[in-house]
């Protein structure tokens, strides 16, 4: 049995690894945007700042290794790798799954991945998000996820959860919620009744200082971090020239986080955009809302405890982080993207943690393949709606909602909507 579970799985990984391979090509940018280059000339030592883990680190390799590193060619050969890491990563974090997911359940967690894949690797390989933080933010949390599930070095979750913050404070509204759902679960799931009291102190303690991490961290980025920027920020702008394509660096992002700019206003096309393409896209995505709530109704219909329920509400709804930058930010696709790996990743860990609700709740979803025979449709429909951009969803719905906008402007040019998008290209 063990040697034919070896096997499927070493077959899966090889041919989804060719897969991978094919989306890969099939969406690679080949060029790091001025948003993500921008980001390496920021380093903590101008101070502890926001954002300047990751350009801390590129510019602290070129001084280890004697690397010109303030320079496109270098941002361009860095970006690669670290894309190249995040696979490896992620492929690692299947393998594990795959390892810890008893044979009867692999069906279930072999599609899950599959559709993981084709969101995930369009999306880091493509010309808007190549090189975005993202990736890391995403990347160590996968490796959190390993370690819950695990249920070994757990506190590593700790350091893991400030790295995170310190690459980008919105992590605690995109990516947090993987591990802390993670933890809420293994406090409500003990293995016996004897080890209750201690599971709950032990994750109950892990959660609390996590938790107290990533809130310390975001507010002191958030509102405390921004003090000296008038005095670091033309040094900051000559570097970020210099590592970006042409010279052309992203201003408005050292504005903001640097010189402590609002940029509510300043942003209102793209608010505008996100809102008229949302419901769009919304339409797109039916039928996988669709499934996702009759997974859901499965769930609390299997949730017989009150314990249970609430339980089971957290891993449902542990998206739910995301609903501030939906309300106050714009690059409502990366939220998108936060918002479904969120349930993958959440629920193939509680797959390879031998979760019977969810197990039987995927398997009653899976019988309606029965009398929807579309749904075999589902992943070559996922492969059309790849990649994500960040601000807008794709191009087709970018131009669907500029259509919109002139037509509404044509109508009512008190509104002034065409020329708020127009604004969008300063920006």
């Amino acid at each position: 049995m063990r040697s034919t579970q070896r096997l499927r799985r070493t077959n899966f990984i090889l041919l989804l690894g060719v897969f991978a391979f094919i989306l890969f090509c099939y969406s690679y940018g080949s060029k790091v945007t001025s948003y993500n280059t921008t980001l390496y000339a920021f380093s903590y030592r101008y101070g502890f700042i926001s954002r300047a883990f990751i350009g801390t680190i590129y510019q602290g390799l070129g001084t280890v290794f004697g690397f010109d590193m303030l320079h496109y060619d270098s941002a361009l050969k860095f970006t690669q790798i670290i894309t190249g890491i995040f696979f490896l990563d992620m492929f690692l974090f299947f393998m594990f799954i795959y390892k810890w997911t008893k044979s009867e359940y692999l069906k279930y967690s072999e599609l899950l991945i599959v559709l993981m894949t084709v969101l995930t690797v369009p999306m880091f390989s493509s010309k808007y998000n190549f090189g975005r933080v993202d990736i890391y933010m995403f990347g160590f949390s996968l490796l959190g996820a390993i370690i819950i599930i695990s249920k070994r070095c757990e506190w590593l979750l700790i350091p893991i959860v400030a790295a995170c913050c310190m690459v980008h404070q919105g992590y605690v509204f995109m990516y947090f919620n993987i591990i802390l759902v993670l933890l809420i679960y293994r406090v409500f799931t003990p293995e016996d009744e004897a080890a209750k009291k201690k599971n709950a102190r032990r994750y109950g303690v892990i959660f609390a200082l996590c938790f107290i991490t990533g809130s310390a961290l975001f507010l002191y980025f958030e509102f405390f971090s921004r003090t000296n920027g008038q005095s670091i920020a033309n040094e900051i702008i000559r570097n970020a020239s210099a590592v970006s394509y042409h010279g052309d660096y992203h201003k408005t992002l050292i504005d903001h986080e640097i010189l402590n700019v609002d940029l509510a206003g300043a942003e209102r096309g793209f608010h505008l955009e996100n809102f008229i393409q949302a419901p769009f896209f919304l339409i797109l995505v039916s039928p996988f809302l669709w499934l996702w709530y009759r997974f859901a109704k499965e769930v609390f219909k299997r949730a017989e405890t009150t314990e249970a329920k609430i339980k089971y509400f957290f891993v449902l709804f542990g998206f739910l982080t995301l609903v501030p930058n939906y309300a106050l930010k714009v690059d409502y696709a990366r939220w998108t993207f936060a918002a479904a790996t969120y349930f993958l990743v959440v629920t193939l860990a509680l797959i390879a943690m031998e979760d019977q609700v969810i197990v039987e709740s995927l398997r009653e979803v899976r019988t309606l393949q029965k009398g929807h025979p579309w749904l075999v449709l589902i992943i070559p429909y996922m492969i059309v709606l790849v990649p994500f951009w960040d601000v807008y969803f794709d191009q087709v719905l970018k131009n669907l909602g500029d259509w919109v906008i002139v037509l509404i402007d044509g109508r009512f040019p008190a509104l002034g909507l065409a020329e708020a998008v127009t604004q969008n290209a300063e920006l």
